[in-house]
């Protein structure tokens, strides 16, 4: 029997899906589901551009451009909150599945699969974020879900503030995923699965915290 994607299924039944998804032989061609969800990342990261958020730098220039290089400004933030949108799609379905895969003897689409899953809490935060960011008026580091307004009370380092601002509930919920479906996957052992993941996750937060503290504005 083909094996059916149904990821609303995998997220509110993991147990069923799991099974589902170690025992069929098969899962066939996800590249169907990987296209759509990498255009739903683009168009998440889109709209978010759109109000603004992550766009600190341009409201610095608000006052120094005219309205109509200030929108084509904007315009251009947008295009490329989209295009990293869909890079951070792929990056997020793929890099992350080769990791599990690269470390296991399991199908490589079964972790694709899984990290579709994964793809929808992430873009789900995003989403979620742009009301509270617009409500709040404070940046994404500052999410209420995340560990960012701890440090920031902490600590004044930048590199740390960004860290554990990217640690957050639905990161939380992501790692559930992971290891629920890779210790499903694989068979392996709690500690081994748990490594996998967190190393994984910490990687991430590392690089995103990296990224964050580089302005790239005065870079390029």
């Amino acid at each position: 029997m083909m094996f059916q994607i149904r990821l609303m299924r995998g997220l509110k039944h993991p147990n069923y899906f799991t099974y589902e998804l170690s025992t069929t032989e098969s899962v066939g061609k996800v590249w169907r589901h990987v296209l759509i969800m990498a255009l739903i990342s683009g168009l998440v990261f889109g709209v978010s551009g759109y109000f603004g958020i992550g766009s600190e730098y341009l409201a610095k220039k608000f006052l120094i451009l005219s309205p109509e290089e200030f929108q084509l400004q904007k315009a251009l933030f947008v295009a490329g909150q989209m295009l990293w949108g869909l890079f951070y799609g792929m990056v997020i379905l793929y890099i992350s599945a080769f990791w599990f895969w690269s470390m296991t003897d399991t199908e490589l689409n079964r972790f694709v699969v899984m990290q579709l899953l994964v793809l929808i809490v992430l873009l789900l935060e995003r989403v979620v974020l742009i009301p509270v960011s617009l409500l709040l008026g404070v940046p994404e580091v500052s999410s209420p879900f995340s560990l960012g307004p701890i440090a920031q009370t902490l600590t004044d380092n930048s590199f740390a503030v960004n860290f554990f601002g990217g640690v957050s509930l639905f990161k939380g919920w992501v790692i559930i995923i992971q290891y629920l479906y890779v210790r499903a996957l694989t068979g392996k052992s709690r500690i081994i699965v748990l490594s996998l993941v967190l190393s994984l996750n910490l990687i991430y937060w590392l690089l995103s915290a990296f990224f964050s503290i580089i302005q790239f504005e005065k870079v390029i």
